[in-house]
């Protein structure tokens, strides 16, 4: 398949799994254990029906909306992801001027393989970039908070997810449990039959984390692990002092149940990112679209406005409209856009979001909404095959009343 033949984010996948070598594809695509997670986060939106409205009058057709104050063209944003330049040497700026170019937004990774200055420098608008942090020494939470601050980025974005395990079983199988990894013979030969991505692999940029340093100098891929295993474990009463230090929006990535969304809008966020990581990390938990219609519940229930962001198995345009009926303002994508660099980097990016555009706006037109704001719980099918539940939990908190975000 060649680009051209590309009209879903499946068939990016598909030529993704062609041109990367197994180790590195499998290292984007998998989860960890049995990857129940994250397979359930794709499959729940398929469980959820929508009803066709006949004869629909759409004045004024529009799928602008905004998220934080940011105006977007349709309501779709970039999740974070790590080490995108594995997958292509632009990595996180190629999507970023893709996104520049659909109006979107881009969440930048803290173990990106590109500073935050140059992904701002790629995206052109400060506004658009949402930099997301962890907790490790004070002075480099204030020393990463200045640079932040003096791009003119406005929202800082923490990790909170608790981190349960890293077992991800294809990563074992290839070699990946060291880092450089060590692949069995199989997969050496499989570097050889991928001399492109070798290639771009040895001309590109070093494989790092290029927004953090150790002792001064650039992190090596031998210390990657470690790295990662060092920074600070989030806690509320953390949270509660970055949210003390920091003027701008902070959006709390990693919200699971009603319980902690009420923590975090209690101690200020400004948005919640629903989130499982992708089912990375902890298998076994439910999907992100499921556990949505209980959190916005819970946090409109108090009276908050805020937006919440959900991530997770967003595959098609109409799931963007699946995730606006439950509650969503808008939806982001992860592994998706990682496919796509992978196939053909900032225009394979550029595609992607054009594919989910078309397919949300034909989504928008068959349910009958002229807007974003037209999307509410009227559009899901309250019928026989476990949808139900959902238009029940969405009752009464359509779009106006229940500001959501949807992504990975």
């Amino acid at each position: 398949m060649n680009l051209r033949l590309a009209i879903n984010v499946e068939d990016f996948r598909r030529l993704a799994r062609r041109r990367l070598p197994k180790l590195v594809f499998d290292f984007m695509d998998g989860g960890v254990l049995d990857e129940c997670t994250r397979d359930a986060n794709e499959r729940d939106f398929r469980r959820i029906e929508l009803r066709p409205k006949a004869c629909a009058t759409l004045t004024d057709f529009n799928t602008g909306t905004s998220v934080l104050g940011t105006p977007v063209s349709f309501p779709l944003l970039v999740s974070p992801m790590g080490t995108l330049t594995m997958f292509h040497p632009e990595g996180d700026a190629a999507i970023a001027r893709a996104a520049r170019k659909t109006g979107s937004i881009f969440m930048h990774s803290f173990v990106s393989g590109v500073t935050i200055e140059d992904t701002v420098k790629a995206i052109g608008d400060a506004d658009r970039v949402w930099a997301q942090t962890t907790l490790r020494t004070p002075e480099e939470n204030e020393a990463y908070r200045r640079r932040v601050a003096n791009l003119g980025i406005r929202t800082l974005m923490i990790a909170a997810e608790t981190v349960g395990s890293d077992k991800r079983e294809r990563d074992l199988h290839n070699g990946l449990a060291t880092m450089p990894p060590r692949p069995p013979l199989k997969g050496l030969v499989d570097f050889a039959l991928h001399p492109g991505w070798v290639y771009r692999w040895l001309t590109g940029p070093n494989t790092t984390f290029a927004d953090h340093r150790i002792d001064g100098n650039p992190i090596r891929m031998s210390q990657m692990y470690s790295f990662m295993g060092e920074y600070g474990r989030p806690n509320w009463s953390a949270l509660q002092r970055l949210r003390d230090s920091w003027d701008g929006n902070l959006v709390v990535k990693g919200i699971g149940t009603p319980e902690d969304a009420l923590l975090a809008v209690d101690l200020g966020a400004d948005a919640l990112v629903v989130s499982n990581l992708g089912g990375r990390h902890f298998d076994g938990q439910p999907s992100t679209i499921s556990v949505l219609p209980d959190i916005v519940k819970a946090v409109r229930g108090i009276g908050s406005s805020i937006d919440i962001v959900v991530d997770g198995g967003v595959r098609r345009g109409s799931d963007i409209v699946r995730a606006l009926a439950l509650g969503a303002t808008a939806a982001a994508a992860g592994r998706p856009f990682g496919y796509a660099i992978a196939a053909a980097g900032q225009e394979g990016a550029e595609k992607v979001f054009g594919i989910y555009r078309e397919e949300f706006t034909a989504t928008m037109k068959s349910v009958g909404a002229s807007t974003v704001r037209e999307i509410n719980s009227s559009v899901l099918h309250p019928g026989p095959l476990g949808t139900s539940g959902w238009h029940q939990a969405a009752t009464g908190m359509g779009h106006a009343e229940a500001s959501v975000v949807a992504s990975h």
